[in-house]
């Protein structure tokens, strides 16, 4: 049904089941209130002989192991559903493992620049933290920028595989700026909160 409704611009539905495992993914946040959920104790981390980064990697850690498996066993599942060429089944699946890795290392970043760390109940920073509402409602407006880009901008006319290469390809230099930026700078901060 899918496929008649975009007939004119092909690859649209493939398009569409990538954008809506990656907006589900973007609700999955755990990087970003991590820095937060430490609270009041997050002096207890900062003494400790561990590096800072060795924290940051447990944190990121923790998001790819509870957001990315999950998501790529749905692409799998989806691409038995759907049957896709092989491909658009791997571009989709580079696609969503360069956005949960983008998305942990956006949380993180999140995290570290605006924590929350005098709360009262645990809920606060995980449900009403800007780190969190930042990562899940960014998440979700890339995906949606992402499908509006290819059937209203001349998306299409790259094809599905070039035009999903391209955000690949943005999305792994975005990963490399916040690793970048976490090593150097955001380990500074953390020392500091």
């Amino acid at each position: 049904m899918l496929d008649t409704m975009f007939v004119d611009t092909p690859g649209s539905v493939p398009l569409l089941l990538c954008v809506m495992l990656c907006s589900l993914a973007s609700m999955n946040s755990m990087a970003a209130p991590s820095i937060s959920l430490e609270g009041k104790s997050l002096w207890l981390m900062q003494s400790l002989l561990v590096n800072p980064w060795k924290i940051f990697q447990a944190k990121i850690r923790m998001q790819l192991l509870l957001t990315a498996l999950p998501l790529l066993l749905c692409v799998v599942c989806t691409a038995i559903v759907y049957p896709l060429p092989l491909m658009q089944f791997l571009v989709i699946f580079f696609f969503a493992a360069s956005y949960t890795l983008l998305a942990a290392l956006s949380g993180l970043i999140l995290g570290v620049k605006m924590p929350t760390l005098t709360w009262t109940n645990e809920l606060m920073p995980i449900k009403q933290s800007a780190p969190v509402i930042l990562t899940s409602f960014g998440g979700m407006g890339y995906t949606v920028l992402l499908f509006a880009g290819f059937l209203l901008l001349p998306g299409w006319t790259l094809g599905f595989t070039g035009y999903m290469a391209c955000f690949i390809v943005a999305n792994v230099i975005l990963c490399i700026c916040a690793y970048l930026w976490l090593r150097r700078t955001g380990i500074a901060r953390f020392k500091t909160l």
